[in-house]
């Protein structure tokens, strides 16, 4: 007990600039939806406090109220004093599972995921015929996500094939202009493999030419939210040891959080500088590649912007579509997390979901027919809600309806 309060303790630098103001209050989905002080960062960090200060015997207690966070970040990006509390949370998470260890089943599942992704896209089929057996039995739960019965153009389920055993190896461009590195990420090469396609084409129409991993390893980031730093830094390290065998200038994404996760925190935990530049498909084709097109898209549209995007660039996928689509473009009031958080919407799904439903009944109030969101997490939880809500919109990402474009001849090569 006494090395956790010292690994506790070793917080304090960054703990003692919340100056608990309550300014968390006001951003964090939680505390608005539950209204209790363990929900928002000002009272986790309270009872962190109270552990190294020793109020507070019982430290393994105060492991639900830190795993009761999206990590969202919100709290972090509008304090006025600047503590980082994804920080402050996930290490002390990490700390706290030395008492309240994870269950045995869960670590070695975790394990199995994260050490041998080629095991895993070998289970695919029979992981895509259970759970289409099991959707219709399922109810309101945390697998609900994964069995939607969508239509075949947004359909939310385990694939058969991976996007990684279609599109790895080098991927040559005509006209090649340059060469970049494609992470799809775990949801992406499991689940939303039409991302990594239109992807992959979009670039290769642009001359891009695009290296896909033979082997797509996750970035971490569920290791690292269940406390196990060691295995997050094992896999952000295997990830930064590819990227720089390939050598590639970008290293394109369409995840958010695995750009968060190997590039804000994964920098921080390994002490290593990422060899390429991360960036988001977006950022990507209009900062870069600085394409110029207008494609008719006659729907109602709007856009749900990820936590984890690129707080330097969080108004440009809206921009993006009104610049781009001329569509009837629609913003959102509800601004809100959508309550997904990765391993937040399996431990909590109820309060998970009741965050996306918010978003749901505002999209259903306007008509909006297609809702698009740079996040393969963010479109699966909105889906579920959308269903559950009896709402027709549609989730995609922007890049799925740009490659239709161009399978259609629109836009064209500028």
């Amino acid at each position: 007990m006494a090395g956790i309060i010292y690994e506790l303790s070793q917080l304090e630098d960054s703990i003692i600039r919340c100056m608990k103001c309550g300014t968390c209050q006001a951003v964090c989905p939680l505390y608005r939806k539950d209204l209790v002080e363990p929900s928002v960062a000002r009272g986790k960090i309270a009872l962190i406090e109270s552990v190294y200060e020793g109020r507070l015997e019982k430290a393994g207690d105060i492991l639900n109220h830190l795993e009761y966070c999206v990590l969202c970040g919100r709290c972090k990006q509008n304090c006025p004093s600047n503590v980082k509390t994804d920080e402050i949370f996930l290490k002390a998470r990490a700390v706290l599972k030395k008492i309240k260890k994870m269950p045995g089943w869960q670590k070695s599942l975790l394990g199995f995921v994260m050490d041998h992704p080629e095991r895993v896209t070998k289970l695919l089929p029979f992981l895509h015929v259970c759970l289409k057996a099991g959707s219709r039995r399922v109810g309101n739960n945390a697998l609900r996500p994964f069995m939607l019965p969508m239509s075949d153009r947004n359909v939310v389920s385990v694939k058969k094939e991976s996007f990684v055993s279609k599109y790895k190896g080098f991927n040559y461009a005509e006209n090649e202009r340059m060469r970049v590195l494609y992470y799809p990420g775990c949801s992406v090469n499991y689940i939303y493999t039409s991302w990594g396609k239109a992807v992959v084409e979009t670039l290769k129409y642009f001359g891009v030419s695009v290296y896909v991993p033979e082997i797509a390893r996750c970035c971490g980031i569920p290791a690292a939210t269940m406390g196990d730093i060691e295995l997050y830094r094992k896999m952000v390290n295997l990830n930064f040891d590819y990227f720089s065998s390939i050598g590639a200038d970008y290293v394109i994404t369409s995840c958010p959080t695995c750009e968060y996760g190997l590039k804000e925190i994964g920098e921080r935990e390994t002490k290593r500088k990422i060899p390429s530049r991360v960036i988001d498909i977006l950022i990507f084709l209009d900062e870069v590649l600085k394409i110029d097109f207008t494609m008719p898209f006659d729907k109602k549209i709007s856009f749900h912007l990820p936590c984890h995007y690129d707080c330097s660039y969080s108004d440009l996928p809206e921009k993006f579509l009104q610049r781009h689509f001329s569509s009837n473009y629609i913003p959102l009031k509800n601004t809100d997390c959508c309550g997904f958080g990765g391993t937040f919407s399996l431990k909590y799904y109820r309060d998970s979901k009741e965050l996306a439903l918010a978003k749901a009944e505002e999209l259903g109030d306007k008509k909006i027919d297609t809702l698009f969101t740079a996040c393969p997490g963010c479109a699966m939880h909105l889906t579920d809600a959308l269903v559950s809500a009896g709402c027709k919109t549609e989730v995609l990402n922007p890049i799925e309806v740009l490659y239709e474009g161009i399978k259609s001849g629109v836009p064209n090569r500028n």
